[in-house]
């Protein structure tokens, strides 16, 4: 059955090109915007997810740090610094705003640090200093770039200039961009003495985070406590419904492409074998045989296609983000097998159309002029 299989298939090599190649390009545009997906879906929830902090503490009601608005007032994270397990407790301030720079703005999440910050500053740096001190600020290594600003710098954020002293890396994406600037200087742009926006506590070892969250929630008055990686998931599913849900659409349009190139492909492909498959019906061949050709055919061609895409992703993927670091582009072995599932499936449908059209012709029909 194989020998016959890739014998149909070699038979007509231009032919099987262009289908191969047709369908790695579909491929290819899906995992590209699957790759961005994964990217993303990662980098709006960088900060939180870098953060040092096994519990995070906010204002009740709110469960989340993308788009949301939190204020404590800081006695409370006093509070919760004297609580049994905790190791330390950092506040910072938070604030969503455009900032300017080089004549170019960007909207972007502006954290507020206290001195000598050690839970909740930048966790990688390209250049300069991470911790900001009063009129200083920290910003991402990509919107430098696209911004052409150098240590030394000047950028507005509200209506206050800040020399920029830090280069973070990790911190910028196409949602949300994280700047990093002294709390003081935060504390006056928001008008907020004596106020935090979250606390990030650190716990003594093998303290469990869960146990931990509900003993602040209940010895600290309107407060709301949660596990980092429950406020990490939280942050994910907000961030995905306010902006990488368009990303999701996009890869939902280039997987439409994909199935309608994959299934012409190799529909295409069956369509031209169908004398050749009525005359092995006229000789004996059953219909098993045939559909288990045809089948074998549209795996052959589909697998063939995903390894091309697969091989192009990791040669093109690299130069993207090169040549467009503002985006995040992340290719995983989940998304290759996703890509490469669905288009076994639509390929085995659009192959068993003209095969089943095959197998209902009368056998003397193939010898007919």
């Amino acid at each position: 059955m194989w020998r016959w299989t890739l014998k149909g298939l070699v038979a007509e090599p231009v032919a099987l090109s262009v289908s191969v190649a047709a369908a790695g390009c579909a491929f290819l545009l899906v995992m590209f915007f699957e790759a961005v997906y994964e990217g993303e879906s990662d980098q709006v929830v960088a900060y939180v997810a870098n953060a040092d902090a096994d519990v995070w503490v906010m204002q009740r009601g709110v469960s989340n740090m993308h788009m949301a608005t939190s204020y404590l007032t800081d006695w409370k994270l006093e509070q919760t610094k004297r609580l049994p397990g905790v190791a330390a407790v950092e506040g910072i301030l938070y604030l969503d705003t455009v900032i300017t720079g080089a004549d170019q703005q960007w909207f972007a999440y502006i954290v507020g640090l206290e001195k000598a910050s050690r839970q909740g500053g930048p966790w990688a740096m390209a250049a300069g200093r991470a911790q900001p001190k009063a009129g200083e600020a920290v910003v991402p290594a990509e919107f430098a770039k696209m911004s052409d600003l150098d240590l030394g710098d000047t950028i507005r954020i509200a209506d206050r200039d800040f020399t920029v002293v830090g280069f973070s890396e990790g911190t910028f994406s196409i949602a949300n961009s994280i700047l990093f600037v002294a709390k003081r200087d935060l504390e006056g742009i928001m008008s907020a003495l004596d106020i935090v926006s979250y606390g990030l506590v650190k716990l003594e070892p093998n303290v469990d985070p869960a146990q931990a969250a509900r003993q602040i929630e209940q010895a600290v008055d309107k407060v709301q406590a949660l596990p980092a990686e429950q406020f990490v998931r939280n942050d994910r599913i907000m961030a995905m419904q306010m902006g990488v849900e368009t990303i999701a659409l996009m890869t939902l349009i280039g997987g439409a492409l994909a199935a309608l190139l994959i299934a012409f492909a190799i529909y295409s492909q069956v369509a031209r074998q169908r004398r050749e498959l009525a005359v092995a019906k006229a000789l004996g061949a059953t219909h098993r045989a045939l559909y288990l050709r045809v089948a074998l055919q549209a795996v052959v061609i589909t697998l063939a296609s995903v390894i091309v895409a697969t091989a192009l992703a990791l040669i093109v993927m690299p130069i993207a983000t090169a040549l467009i670091p503002s985006v995040t582009l992340k290719l995983t072995a989940e998304a290759v097998l996703r890509v490469a599932i669905v288009g076994l499936v639509v390929a085995l449908a659009a192959a068993l159309v003209p095969a089943r059209q095959v197998a209902r012709v009368d056998p003397l029909a193939a010898f007919q002029a």
